[in-house]
């Protein structure tokens, strides 16, 4: 029930959220009404103008014994400018965006109880995802401070499904429920243990951690040879070269160790990752469902998209400068050096240099497509002067595992952490999407005796209660695959087509 509660939480609205009379979700009042709650009170439905936001609904219902039980039940999926949050993590303490969220949800109940006057009460709070891991700190918040609360701590109950760590406290409060699939394996990577992160409430595993990853790493050897890199890049499989598979929690594992121990420190996101990437994300975010997967295509259209531009562009300066020579074109090198993880901090720059050139101004693209692009000109300028300090921010990790790959697997390969993580992205996240999580959950109700054997019409149903929308992946939740995909892909979108366009031209 706490989990169908959760995703009764907020949900973008197909155009947007209202401009006008802010309600909740039906779904959710819905809810509560069935359960016998009233006397509703929300705050923040729409998070459009302030990013650390949190859309929150508390209500309450008397049991039989005369005990008030308040349900508080905060925004759980579809943030908008919320997700945003997530990535203000601080440079020490708790994680900063969770905390500023999580202050507010109990400021909230503290207002709810004292104008309703409520004195005998119990406290039933859940939180999924971004949501799950803001419950955890205000429930953290709650028991620190239980003596100003008119309850016993047997009379609070917290539940989170999927939260990402956000306290630097390794504390185990009996009354807060971290229930997590053992194979949602990205949220329990975001903000690792190696940065000080820890859950507050006891771990409650209600799936095995059993899921197996194919290893792969990108074949560098015939990459960089022009007479075979068109039928590589052709063929995403051809990429790759698979050398087995491995446990999924082994392999997050090893990459939260290698990443830190690179320079990708709590320190280092904040300083020079956060930014960057929190204004390229906002392009994504503020965009309804429907229109989400306009942005990332016009990054990935090789055709009247960023990466054709810059394939385009690129092939022209070959011929126009280089005379098609790739031994001695300066893109081509620089790449060639990231992939042997041999590149310097000026080559870097280079490369940086030479794409953002490569990107061209806004009214290229009118010109090209003779109609307006998928984006428009303020957020295009928001992307060229952010995309460049992204790679450049990520530039040190990539260029380390390119390093270790050609120590590891030889040097006929490259980038073995980060090829591996984006090849197995939809399986990594598959733990903490709602569909599978619900499934697993009514599993676990036990059928009484007296029942008789379960029909088909008894089973439970796949999905029932999840969020489902037109067109919505595993990785188009506002979950953690959005960050893998951004931080890890971007370089390597890029420079693919860049090659490619050049050796199909050539």
């Amino acid at each position: 029930m706490s989990y169908a509660l959760a995703l009764a939480g907020y949900e973008n609205q197909a155009d947007g959220y209202p401009a006008s009379e802010l309600s909740p979700y039906p779904k959710l009042i819905n809810l509560l009404d069935q359960l016998g709650f009233s006397d509703y009170q929300s705050w923040d439905i729409s998070s459009e103008a302030n990013g650390h936001s949190m859309g929150t609904t508390i209500g309450h219902k008397t049991l039989p014994g005369g005990q008030d039980l308040v349900a508080v039940a905060p925004r759980n999926y579809n943030y908008m400018t919320e997700w945003l949050s997530n990535f203000n993590v601080g440079t020490s303490g708790d994680h900063a965006g969770f905390t500023e969220s999580a202050n507010l949800i109990v400021d909230r109940l503290d207002q709810y109880l004292t104008s309703r006057d409520l004195v005998n009460y119990k406290i039933w709070m859940v939180g999924y995802s971004r949501g799950g891991a803001v419950v955890d700190l205000a429930a953290k918040a709650i028991n620190e401070h239980i003596g100003d609360y008119s309850m016993a701590p047997d009379d609070f109950y917290a539940y989170t499904f999927g939260a990402p760590r956000a306290s630097t406290e390794e504390t185990k409060y009996t009354n807060i429920h971290d229930v997590k699939d053992g194979n949602d394996l990205l949220l329990g990577y975001v903000f690792p243990e190696l940065w000080g992160f820890y859950n507050t409430g006891t771990y409650e595993e209600i799936h095995p951690a059993d899921l197996e990853i194919p290893t792969s790493v990108i074949n560098i050897a015939d990459l960089v040879n022009p007479t075979t890199a068109a039928n590589i890049l052709s063929d995403n499989k051809g990429l790759t070269e698979q050398v087995g598979t491995m446990n999924g929690r082994k392999f997050m594992d090893d990459w939260t160790q290698f990443v830190v121990e690179n320079g990708l420190t709590r320190e280092y996101f904040d300083s020079e990752v956060k930014d960057p990437l929190s204004a390229i994300m906002k392009l994504y975010q503020m965009r309804t469902l429907d229109k989400q997967s306009e942005f990332t295509n016009f990054i990935s259209d090789t055709s009247n998209g960023l990466a054709g531009m810059v394939a385009g562009n690129a092939f022209y300066d070959l011929l126009a400068n280089y005379a098609g020579d790739l031994a001695s074109f300066p893109a081509y090198l620089d790449l060639v050096k990231v992939l042997k993880g041999t590149a310097t901090s000026s080559d870097v720059d280079e490369l940086i240099t030479i794409l953002t050139d490569y990107m061209g101004e806004y009214d290229d693209y009118e010109a090209k497509l003779d109609q307006v692009p998928t984006i428009d000109r303020t957020e295009f300028n928001v992307l060229k002067e952010n995309l460049p300090k992204l790679i450049k921010a990520l530039s040190p990790i990539l260029i380390a595992d390119a390093a270790y790959t050609q120590s590891t697997f030889g040097e006929g390969y490259s980038l073995y952490y980060t090829y591996t993580l984006i090849d197995n992205a939809k399986s990594l996240v598959i733990g903490h999407i709602p569909e599978s999580i619900m499934p697993i959950l009514k599993s676990l109700i036990p059928v009484e005796p007296d029942d008789g054997p379960v029909t088909d019409d008894d089973a439970p149903i796949p999905n029932a209660g999840a969020p489902t929308h037109e067109g919505e992946s595993a990785t188009e939740d506002g979950s953690i695959a959005n960050i893998a995909i951004v931080t890890s892909i971007v370089l390597i979108t890029a420079v693919y087509y860049l090659v490619k366009k050049i050796v199909e031209k050539r």
